[in-house]
C-alpha cells in the first residue's frame, strides 16, 4: 500500500504508537485519578484550564528551542517531558504545591510535544495519501495501546499510582528510539506576519477541536467514572474496547477521504458526531447505556481525526513554515479548550447536569464542519493533488 512506502512516516508512527501506549496506561486516567483523590469535577476542569492557559504562554519556548537544536531533538525533549508529566501525576493530589508542579510540567510537555509532533507529521507526510496515513497511524497506535487502559486500570486498582505511572513513563522513554532514525526536517522560520496569515483559518479550525475535546471527552470520562462507582478497572476495560473500535473506523475512513469524497466526509462526520453527542447526553447516569454508547461512539468517531487532520496537515505542509503553522494552531486549540473548560467548570460547580456540558460541543461541531467544507473546497484535496 502506498501509505506504507514513506519510511519517515512509518518510524513516526512507531514512535506515536509507543507514546499512545504509555499515555493510555497512565496519563489517560489523569482526570479520573484526580476525581478519585477527592477533587470535584469542576476542580478537574479548572486544572485543565490552568494547563491550557500556561501552555499558551509557554509556547514561544518551542520556536526558540527548535531553531537552536532542530525539530527532531525538540520532539525528543517533548517526549522526555511527557515521561516526567506521567510520573508527576502520581503526586498531583498530594498537596497544592504538587498540583502546581504537575500543571507546570504538563503544560511544558504538551507545548513541546504536540507542536513539534504535528509539524513533523505535516512535513514528512504525503498530501495524496494523507487520509490513509492518518488512518494507519490511528490503527497502529490504537492496536499498540488497545490493552493500555485495561492494563492501567488493573495496575491502578491493585498496585497503586506509582506502579501504573512508572510503567507509563518507562514506555514513553522507549518511544524516543524510533525518533533517532528519522531525518531532520528543514525549518525555515518565516516572518510572523507571513506565517500567521497562512495559519489564520487553521487557528480557528483547531480552536473548534479544543472546544469539542474539552467539552465532550473529559466530561464523558468523568461522568463514566462516576457511573462505574469510580472503578479504574471497569473504566480501563471500556476504554480499551472503545479504542480498538475507533481505530478500525479511522482506517476505513482515511481511505474514503483520499478517494476524493471530502465533502461527503465532512457532512457525514458532522452529523454522526452530533448524533453521538446527543446520545451520550441522554445516556448519562446509566452504566450499561454508557458502555454501549462509548463503544458505538468510538467506532463511528473514527471518522473525526482523518476528516479534521487531513485538512490541517496538508495546509501546514503547503504553508511557508510548518512549525510556525502548528505553533499558531496549537494556540488556537488552547483557546477553544480553555473556553470549554471554564464554561464546564462553572456548570458543574453550579449543579448543572453534565449533559449540558456535552451539548456545548455541538457549537464546535457546527463551526468545524463549516470551516472544513470551506478549506476542502478551496484546496480541492483529491487523489490527484500533489504535495
Amino acid at each position: 500500500m502506498a501509505f506504507f512506502s514513506n519510511a519517515g512516516i512509518n518510524r513516526l508512527a512507531a514512535h506515536f504508537s509507543l507514546h499512545q501506549f504509555a499515555w493510555s496506561i497512565s496519563g489517560a486516567f489523569f482526570a479520573t485519578f484526580l476525581l478519585r483523590n477527592g477533587m470535584a469535577p469542576a476542580g478537574v476542569l479548572l486544572c485543565i484550564a490552568a494547563v491550557l492557559g500556561l501552555r499558551f504562554s509557554l509556547r514561544p519556548c518551542v520556536l526558540a528551542t527548535a531553531a537552536r537544536i532542530g525539530l527532531r531533538r525538540s520532539l525528543i525533549v517533548g517526549t522526555l517531558l511527557y515521561a516526567c508529566q506521567i510520573l508527576a501525576l502520581a503526586i498531583a493530589s498530594g498537596s497544592r504545591a504538587c498540583l502546581v508542579f504537575y500543571i507546570a510540567i504538563s503544560a511544558l510537555g504538551d507545548v513541546f510535544y504536540w507542536t513539534c509532533y504535528h509539524a513533523f507529521f505535516a512535513a514528512l507526510g504525503d498530501a495524496e495519501n494523507r487520509g490513509a496515513q492518518l488512518g494507519a497511524r490511528g490503527l497502529f497506535a490504537t492496536l499498540a495501546s488497545a490493552l493500555g487502559p485495561g492494563i492501567g486500570g488493573v495496575l491502578l486498582s491493585n498496585f497503586g499510582a506509582w506502579t501504573a505511572f512508572t510503567a507509563g513513563a518507562t514506555i514513553e522513554l522507549v518511544a524516543i528510539v524510533p525518533l533517532l532514525w528519522i531525518a531532520e526536517p528543514e525549518i525555515t522560520l518565516q516572518p510572523w506576519r507571513q506565517a500567521f496569515t497562512a495559519a489564520r483559518e487553521g487557528v480557528i479550525l483547531f480552536s473548534t477541536d479544543g472546544l469539542i475535546t474539552c467539552a465532550l471527552v473529559y466530561t464523558w470520562d468523568m461522568a463514566s467514572f462516576l457511573a462505574f462507582d469510580q472503578r479504574f478497572d471497569i473504566l480501563g476495560a471500556v476504554l480499551s474496547a472503545a479504542g480498538l473500535a475507533g481505530a478500525l473506523g479511522g482506517m476505513v475512513f482515511g481511505g474514503f477521504i483520499d478517494a476524493g469524497h471530502t465533502g461527503r466526509a465532512v457532512g457525514l462526520n458532522a452529523w454522526v458526531l452530533a448524533g453521538l453527542v446527543v446520545l451520550k447526553a441522554v445516556c448519562i447516569g446509566s452504566p450499561a447505556a454508557m458502555i454501549a454508547t462509548t463503544l458505538i461512539g468510538n467506532a463511528l468517531g473514527g471518522l473525526y481525526l482523518p476528516t479534521l487532520m487531513t485538512a490541517v496537515y496538508n495546509e501546514a505542509k503547503a504553508s511557508p513554515c510548518a512549525l510556525r503553522f502548528h505553533f499558531a494552531t496549537e494556540g488556537g486549540w488552547d483557546a477553544g479548550g480553555l473556553v470549554a473548560c471554564l464554561i464546564g467548570a462553572a456548570a458543574w460547580g453550579a449543579g448543572v447536569p453534565p449533559s449540558f456540558v456535552l451539548l456545548l460541543s455541538l457549537l464546535g461541531i457546527a463551526a468545524q464542519a463549516r470551516l472544513l467544507w470551506r478549506r476542502y473546497d478551496a484546496h480541492a484535496l483529491a487523489p490527484s493533488s500533489s504535495s
